[in-house]
């Protein structure tokens, strides 16, 4: 019986949904990692995804928001955008 019960309360904590970030604690976090505005997001459809979009960040941020990210029971996603030059 004890097992069940313990089971049943871990399953119970991995349900708990995502919470959703207000935009005032992404730009937050992000000027504490030094981002730019915009570059840190939290999409509706994947609450439980960090996006950092960025021209070559720096590992600093990477790292920096990836602590904040795990802190926060979320994953981080980094897209490192490619600065294509004009021929």
């Amino acid at each position: 019986m004890e097992l069940a019960l313990a089971a049943l309360f871990a399953l119970s904590a991995c349900a708990t949904p995502a919470r959703m970030h207000t935009d005032a604690e992404l730009s937050a976090v992000g000027r504490a990692c030094g981002t730019a505005e915009g570059e840190v997001i939290q999409d509706a459809e994947e609450p439980k995804v960090l996006v950092f979009y960025a021209v070559a960040p720096p590992r600093a941020q990477i790292h920096c928001l990836a602590k904040w990210a795990r802190r926060h029971h979320l994953h981080l996603a980094y897209i490192q955008a490619v600065e294509e030059k004009p021929q």
